[in-house]
Protein backbone atom coordinates (compact mmCIF):
# COMPACT_ATOMS: atom_id res chain seq x y z
CA UNK A 1 0.00 0.00 0.00
CA UNK A 2 1.46 3.69 -0.68
CA UNK A 3 1.76 5.87 1.94
CA UNK A 4 0.15 9.09 0.64
CA UNK A 5 -3.12 9.31 -1.92
CA UNK A 6 -3.11 12.01 -4.25
CA UNK A 7 -6.96 13.02 -6.00
CA UNK A 8 -6.53 14.93 -9.02
CA UNK A 9 -10.10 16.62 -10.16
CA UNK A 10 -10.11 18.08 -13.61
CA UNK A 11 -12.88 19.15 -15.76
CA UNK A 12 -12.18 20.50 -19.18
CA UNK A 13 -8.61 21.91 -18.66
CA UNK A 14 -7.38 19.76 -21.11
CA UNK A 15 -4.63 22.10 -21.76
CA UNK A 16 -3.15 22.32 -18.20
CA UNK A 17 -3.64 18.56 -17.01
CA UNK A 18 -0.53 17.51 -18.17
CA UNK A 19 1.38 20.70 -16.27
CA UNK A 20 -0.50 18.79 -12.88
CA UNK A 21 0.47 15.56 -14.11
CA UNK A 22 4.02 16.21 -14.64
CA UNK A 23 4.28 17.86 -11.55
CA UNK A 24 3.36 15.20 -9.54
CA UNK A 25 5.34 12.55 -11.73
CA UNK A 26 8.57 14.39 -10.97
CA UNK A 27 7.92 14.46 -7.25
CA UNK A 28 11.35 13.02 -5.07
CA UNK A 29 8.72 11.70 -2.69
CA UNK A 30 7.67 8.46 -5.19
CA UNK A 31 5.12 6.08 -2.63
CA UNK A 32 2.41 7.68 -3.64
CA UNK A 33 -0.92 6.70 -5.78
CA UNK A 34 -3.27 8.72 -7.43
CA UNK A 35 -7.23 8.53 -8.43
CA UNK A 36 -7.54 10.91 -11.69
CA UNK A 37 -11.45 12.53 -11.47
CA UNK A 38 -12.73 13.27 -14.90
CA UNK A 39 -15.77 15.29 -14.29
CA UNK A 40 -17.10 15.57 -17.97
CA UNK A 41 -18.28 12.45 -18.82
CA UNK A 42 -18.19 13.20 -22.72
CA UNK A 43 -14.79 13.79 -22.30
CA UNK A 44 -12.45 11.59 -22.95
CA UNK A 45 -8.93 13.20 -22.97
CA UNK A 46 -7.76 12.43 -19.23
CA UNK A 47 -8.50 8.92 -19.75
CA UNK A 48 -6.37 8.76 -22.54
CA UNK A 49 -3.72 10.75 -21.53
CA UNK A 50 -3.37 9.11 -18.12
CA UNK A 51 -3.24 5.66 -20.21
CA UNK A 52 -0.37 7.04 -22.17
CA UNK A 53 1.64 7.60 -19.39
CA UNK A 54 2.12 3.48 -18.68
CA UNK A 55 2.26 4.36 -14.89
CA UNK A 56 0.27 1.90 -12.58
CA UNK A 57 -0.03 4.53 -9.53
CA UNK A 58 -2.51 6.65 -11.79
CA UNK A 59 -6.66 5.39 -11.13
CA UNK A 60 -8.27 7.55 -13.66
CA UNK A 61 -12.29 7.98 -12.27
CA UNK A 62 -14.56 9.11 -14.95
CA UNK A 63 -17.47 10.64 -13.09
CA UNK A 64 -20.38 9.16 -15.16
CA UNK A 65 -22.49 12.39 -14.37
CA UNK A 66 -21.00 15.57 -13.92
CA UNK A 67 -21.26 15.83 -10.24
CA UNK A 68 -19.50 19.49 -9.36
CA UNK A 69 -16.79 20.49 -7.75
CA UNK A 70 -17.92 20.54 -4.35
CA UNK A 71 -19.26 17.28 -4.70
CA UNK A 72 -16.48 15.75 -6.60
CA UNK A 73 -14.10 17.67 -4.17
CA UNK A 74 -15.95 15.95 -1.56
CA UNK A 75 -14.61 12.31 -2.86
CA UNK A 76 -11.47 13.35 -1.18
CA UNK A 77 -12.80 13.17 1.86
CA UNK A 78 -14.33 9.94 1.89
CA UNK A 79 -11.55 8.72 3.88
CA UNK A 80 -8.50 6.54 2.89
CA UNK A 81 -6.12 3.40 3.73
CA UNK A 82 -2.91 5.61 3.08
CA UNK A 83 -1.37 7.59 5.82
CA UNK A 84 -1.48 10.29 4.14
CA UNK A 85 -3.95 12.44 1.40
CA UNK A 86 -3.86 15.89 -0.74
CA UNK A 87 -5.40 17.18 -3.60
CA UNK A 88 -3.98 18.52 -6.57
CA UNK A 89 -6.38 20.57 -9.30
CA UNK A 90 -5.70 20.58 -12.67
CA UNK A 91 -4.69 24.24 -13.42
CA UNK A 92 -1.84 24.49 -10.00
CA UNK A 93 0.99 22.61 -9.99
CA UNK A 94 3.36 21.04 -6.85
CA UNK A 95 7.31 21.82 -6.57
CA UNK A 96 9.48 18.57 -6.74
CA UNK A 97 9.84 18.49 -3.32
CA UNK A 98 6.09 19.48 -2.06
CA UNK A 99 5.07 15.38 -0.92
CA UNK A 100 8.45 14.91 0.62
CA UNK A 101 8.81 18.30 2.64
CA UNK A 102 5.13 17.85 3.83
CA UNK A 103 5.11 14.60 4.73
CA UNK A 104 8.43 14.70 6.70
CA UNK A 105 6.88 17.34 8.87
CA UNK A 106 3.41 15.89 9.77
CA UNK A 107 5.70 12.58 10.57
CA UNK A 108 7.79 14.41 13.30
CA UNK A 109 4.43 16.15 14.64
CA UNK A 110 1.87 12.95 15.27
CA UNK A 111 -0.87 15.30 16.48
CA UNK A 112 -1.23 17.44 13.42
CA UNK A 113 -4.04 16.31 11.08
CA UNK A 114 -4.15 18.70 8.36
CA UNK A 115 -1.30 21.14 7.11
CA UNK A 116 -0.16 23.11 4.13
CA UNK A 117 2.29 24.86 2.09
CA UNK A 118 2.73 28.27 1.39
CA UNK A 119 1.67 28.96 -2.60
CA UNK A 120 3.43 30.88 -5.63
CA UNK A 121 0.35 33.14 -7.45
CA UNK A 122 0.72 32.55 -11.16
CA UNK A 123 -1.42 34.82 -13.29
CA UNK A 124 -2.95 33.03 -16.70
CA UNK A 125 -2.13 35.01 -19.87
CA UNK A 126 -3.42 34.71 -23.21
CA UNK A 127 -2.23 32.27 -25.36
CA UNK A 128 -1.49 29.54 -22.45
CA UNK A 129 1.69 31.68 -20.86
CA UNK A 130 1.83 32.32 -17.23
CA UNK A 131 3.59 35.02 -15.48
CA UNK A 132 4.86 34.98 -12.35
CA UNK A 133 2.65 37.92 -9.94
CA UNK A 134 5.74 37.35 -7.35
CA UNK A 135 3.72 37.33 -4.98
CA UNK A 136 2.51 34.31 -2.41
CA UNK A 137 -0.53 33.23 -0.76
CA UNK A 138 1.01 34.12 2.56
CA UNK A 139 3.44 37.40 2.27
CA UNK A 140 6.01 35.35 4.35
CA UNK A 141 7.85 32.50 4.56
CA UNK A 142 7.47 31.34 8.15
CA UNK A 143 6.17 28.03 9.01
CA UNK A 144 4.33 28.37 11.85
CA UNK A 145 1.33 26.35 13.83
CA UNK A 146 -2.33 28.02 14.60
CA UNK A 147 -4.28 27.22 17.28
CA UNK A 148 -8.27 28.12 17.28
CA UNK A 149 -9.50 30.80 17.14
CA UNK A 150 -7.64 32.50 14.87
CA UNK A 151 -9.45 36.28 13.75
CA UNK A 152 -8.43 35.48 10.40
CA UNK A 153 -10.88 32.30 9.98
CA UNK A 154 -13.69 34.78 11.25
CA UNK A 155 -14.49 35.13 7.79
CA UNK A 156 -11.70 33.76 5.98
CA UNK A 157 -9.62 30.15 5.65
CA UNK A 158 -6.26 29.63 6.91
CA UNK A 159 -5.06 26.71 4.47
CA UNK A 160 -5.09 26.31 0.66
CA UNK A 161 -6.74 23.42 -0.73
CA UNK A 162 -4.35 22.94 -3.75
CA UNK A 163 -1.31 22.57 -0.98
CA UNK A 164 -2.79 20.82 1.66
CA UNK A 165 -1.58 17.53 2.90
CA UNK A 166 -4.14 15.50 5.59
CA UNK A 167 -3.88 12.31 7.65
CA UNK A 168 -6.32 9.59 5.16
CA UNK A 169 -7.93 8.24 8.97
CA UNK A 170 -9.26 11.53 9.59
CA UNK A 171 -10.42 12.63 6.55
CA UNK A 172 -14.37 11.93 7.00
CA UNK A 173 -14.36 14.45 9.69
CA UNK A 174 -14.16 17.02 6.62
CA UNK A 175 -17.08 16.51 4.47
CA UNK A 176 -18.68 19.44 4.12
CA UNK A 177 -22.36 19.97 3.10
CA UNK A 178 -23.03 19.40 -1.05
CA UNK A 179 -24.60 22.23 -1.10
CA UNK A 180 -21.77 25.07 -0.05
CA UNK A 181 -20.95 27.69 -2.39
CA UNK A 182 -17.72 26.52 -4.61
CA UNK A 183 -16.19 30.05 -3.72
CA UNK A 184 -16.22 29.28 0.08
CA UNK A 185 -15.58 25.53 0.71
CA UNK A 186 -11.75 26.21 1.87
CA UNK A 187 -13.78 28.38 3.80
CA UNK A 188 -16.39 26.30 5.32
CA UNK A 189 -14.19 23.27 5.68
CA UNK A 190 -11.48 24.83 7.78
CA UNK A 191 -14.17 24.80 10.43
CA UNK A 192 -14.34 20.84 10.47
CA UNK A 193 -10.60 20.62 10.86
CA UNK A 194 -8.66 19.76 14.64
CA UNK A 195 -6.54 22.43 15.15
CA UNK A 196 -3.73 23.07 15.87
CA UNK A 197 -3.07 23.46 12.12
CA UNK A 198 0.16 23.87 10.56
CA UNK A 199 1.22 26.64 7.77
CA UNK A 200 4.73 25.69 6.06
CA UNK A 201 5.85 28.86 4.77
CA UNK A 202 8.57 27.66 2.41
CA UNK A 203 6.06 28.04 -1.50
CA UNK A 204 6.11 24.20 -1.86
CA UNK A 205 3.21 24.59 -4.20
CA UNK A 206 1.37 26.64 -7.44
CA UNK A 207 -1.79 28.41 -7.52
CA UNK A 208 -3.28 29.67 -10.69
CA UNK A 209 -5.03 32.78 -11.56
CA UNK A 210 -7.11 31.04 -14.49
CA UNK A 211 -8.47 33.66 -17.12
CA UNK A 212 -12.14 31.59 -16.80
CA UNK A 213 -12.98 30.04 -14.12
CA UNK A 214 -16.30 27.94 -12.48
CA UNK A 215 -17.04 29.72 -9.45
CA UNK A 216 -19.93 32.11 -8.67
CA UNK A 217 -19.83 36.04 -9.74
CA UNK A 218 -23.10 36.72 -8.12
CA UNK A 219 -21.45 38.71 -5.22
CA UNK A 220 -24.68 38.51 -2.90
CA UNK A 221 -23.99 34.77 -2.45
CA UNK A 222 -20.51 35.42 -1.13
CA UNK A 223 -21.59 37.74 1.42
CA UNK A 224 -24.11 35.32 2.56
CA UNK A 225 -21.51 33.51 3.06
CA UNK A 226 -19.33 34.78 4.44
CA UNK A 227 -22.38 36.51 7.12
CA UNK A 228 -23.14 32.58 8.19
CA UNK A 229 -18.85 32.40 8.80
CA UNK A 230 -18.95 35.45 10.75
CA UNK A 231 -22.30 34.21 12.95
CA UNK A 232 -21.10 30.94 13.93
CA UNK A 233 -18.03 32.40 14.91
CA UNK A 234 -19.98 35.03 16.79
CA UNK A 235 -22.40 32.52 18.17
CA UNK A 236 -20.22 29.87 18.98
CA UNK A 237 -18.29 31.56 21.07
CA UNK A 238 -18.06 31.57 24.82
CA UNK A 239 -18.20 35.46 24.84
CA UNK A 240 -20.00 36.72 21.79
CA UNK A 241 -19.36 40.22 22.95
CA UNK A 242 -15.75 39.78 23.40
CA UNK A 243 -15.20 38.04 20.05
CA UNK A 244 -17.66 40.43 18.37
CA UNK A 245 -15.61 43.83 19.80
CA UNK A 246 -12.45 41.73 18.65
CA UNK A 247 -13.20 40.30 15.18
CA UNK A 248 -14.85 44.30 14.28
CA UNK A 249 -11.30 46.07 15.65
CA UNK A 250 -9.52 43.21 13.68
CA UNK A 251 -11.27 43.67 10.22
CA UNK A 252 -11.73 47.58 11.07
CA UNK A 253 -7.69 47.19 9.61
CA UNK A 254 -8.72 44.92 6.45
CA UNK A 255 -9.26 46.70 3.08
CA UNK A 256 -12.36 46.78 1.80
CA UNK A 257 -13.62 46.94 5.40
CA UNK A 258 -16.69 44.11 5.93
CA UNK A 259 -18.62 46.50 8.39
CA UNK A 260 -21.86 45.70 6.44
CA UNK A 261 -21.05 41.86 7.13
CA UNK A 262 -20.99 42.61 10.91
CA UNK A 263 -24.62 43.71 10.99
CA UNK A 264 -26.03 41.53 8.96
CA UNK A 265 -24.40 38.65 10.98
CA UNK A 266 -26.30 40.30 13.88
CA UNK A 267 -29.09 41.23 11.79
CA UNK A 268 -30.04 38.07 9.78
CA UNK A 269 -28.67 35.52 12.08
CA UNK A 270 -27.75 36.37 15.79
CA UNK A 271 -30.56 38.87 16.33
CA UNK A 272 -28.70 40.14 19.47
CA UNK A 273 -29.26 43.84 20.09
CA UNK A 274 -26.44 43.99 23.08
CA UNK A 275 -24.32 43.74 20.09
CA UNK A 276 -24.97 46.52 17.76
CA UNK A 277 -23.35 48.93 21.24
CA UNK A 278 -19.45 47.71 19.70
CA UNK A 279 -20.67 49.70 16.30
CA UNK A 280 -18.79 52.91 16.09
CA UNK A 281 -20.14 56.34 14.09
CA UNK A 282 -17.74 55.51 11.15
CA UNK A 283 -19.26 51.77 11.46
CA UNK A 284 -22.83 52.86 11.11
CA UNK A 285 -21.60 55.47 8.32
CA UNK A 286 -20.22 52.81 6.41
CA UNK A 287 -23.00 50.00 6.82
CA UNK A 288 -25.61 53.05 6.06
CA UNK A 289 -23.53 53.78 3.11
CA UNK A 290 -23.92 50.46 1.87
CA UNK A 291 -27.37 49.37 3.09
CA UNK A 292 -27.96 52.99 0.42
CA UNK A 293 -27.08 50.25 -2.28
CA UNK A 294 -27.98 47.14 -1.27
CA UNK A 295 -30.64 46.94 0.73
CA UNK A 296 -32.98 45.89 -2.36
CA UNK A 297 -31.22 42.84 -2.00
CA UNK A 298 -31.98 42.10 1.94
CA UNK A 299 -35.01 39.88 1.08
CA UNK A 300 -32.62 38.19 -1.82
CA UNK A 301 -30.04 37.19 1.10
CA UNK A 302 -32.60 36.40 3.40
CA UNK A 303 -33.70 33.39 0.68
CA UNK A 304 -30.06 32.43 0.19
CA UNK A 305 -29.84 31.60 3.75
CA UNK A 306 -32.78 30.39 3.82
CA UNK A 307 -31.18 27.49 1.57
CA UNK A 308 -28.06 27.05 3.19
CA UNK A 309 -29.26 25.86 6.27
CA UNK A 310 -27.64 22.86 5.98
CA UNK A 311 -24.12 24.90 5.53
CA UNK A 312 -24.67 27.23 8.37
CA UNK A 313 -25.90 23.83 10.92
CA UNK A 314 -22.62 22.36 9.84
CA UNK A 315 -20.47 25.77 10.52
CA UNK A 316 -22.27 26.35 14.22
CA UNK A 317 -21.71 22.54 14.92
CA UNK A 318 -18.09 22.58 13.84
CA UNK A 319 -17.08 25.86 15.24
CA UNK A 320 -18.85 24.84 18.90
CA UNK A 321 -16.00 22.03 18.84
CA UNK A 322 -13.25 23.69 17.57
CA UNK A 323 -13.77 25.86 20.53
CA UNK A 324 -14.46 23.25 23.47
CA UNK A 325 -11.14 21.81 21.68
CA UNK A 326 -9.73 25.19 21.69
CA UNK A 327 -10.16 25.38 25.54
CA UNK A 328 -8.99 21.89 26.82
CA UNK A 329 -5.83 23.18 24.86
CA UNK A 330 -5.68 25.38 27.08
CA UNK A 331 -6.14 23.66 30.11
CA UNK A 332 -3.86 20.89 28.96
Amino acid sequence: MACCRIYLFTYKRNHLLPRAVKSLIDQTFTDWVCEVHNDCPEDGFPAEFIASLNDERFIIKNHPVNLGAVVSFNLAFAGCSESYASILEDDNWWAPDFLKDMIAVMDVNPTIKVSWSNMKLWQEEPGNTWTDTGKTTWPSNESRFFEWPHIRQAINALHSTGAMLYRGQYASNYLAPSGTLLNAIELVRERSFEHPVYLQGKPLANFAITLTTNRDNDRYTWIGTQVMLLASFIAASQDSDKTMRESLTYYRMQRPVPTANFFLANYLILKDRGLYKYFTLTDWLSIGKWLLGNGHKLNYLKQYLASQRDTYAFLLKQTQLRYREGEQHKQN
